[in-house]
């Protein structure tokens, strides 16, 4: 114990921030195999509460979770596939696909490792 404030953290720089999961969310399951809610993975996104669904609100994220993986939607060329992506959500529902936040590709590094 009296060496604890010498030993080197393996971890730094935290950032703590607090959103509703629809503000953060993605339109992706969090694991491969289950249909758990993933999330965004950009940091500044998830800080700002910046997910796929904040133009939508929180009905359509719960409409979209609830079916994900479960509602039938047909194709572009008429056939039918299982819902697993928002783009496909929205026009099934002729909601305007422009209100997604798109995803932003997680960044290689955080600033202050530069």
């Amino acid at each position: 114990m009296e060496q604890m404030n010498s030993i080197t953290s393996v971890i730094r720089h935290f950032q703590f921030f607090i959103s509703e999961k629809w503000e953060i969310a993605s339109d992706r399951s969090g694991s491969g195999n289950t249909a758990n809610i993933g999330s965004i993975d950009h940091i500044e996104e998830l800080a700002n509460g910046r997910g796929m669904f904040v133009g939508l609100g929180e009905d359509v994220f719960d409409e979209y979770w609830m079916n994900y993986g479960r509602m039938i939607i047909k194709g572009k060329t008429g056939s039918t596939k299982t819902l697993s992506n928002l783009t496909d959500f929205l026009n099934a529902k002729g909601i305007d696909t422009g209100l997604i936040n798109h995803r932003r590709r997680k960044a290689k590094s955080l600033p202050h490792d530069k």
